[in-house]
């Protein structure tokens, strides 16, 4: 359970980054901005990789 936490705060802090590293580059940095996109691009990628994970589940235990 402690790894799928960890594993979101570094999906969520690597997607934080990256929009502020762009941000910052353009010379328009707003935060409020960064957080919303982050915060929607965290959750797509969550469910994605949780659609990954129940489809890999899923798959090993109707191989019995």
């Amino acid at each position: 359970m402690i790894y799928i936490v960890l594993i979101m705060i570094l999906i969520f802090a690597v997607i934080f980054a990256l929009q502020y590293k762009l941000a910052k580059d353009s010379g328009k940095v707003d935060i409020k901005s960064i957080l919303e996109t982050t915060v929607l691009w965290s959750v797509i990628s969550y469910i994605i990789l949780g659609v990954i994970v129940l489809g890999i589940a899923f798959l090993t235990t109707s191989q019995d």
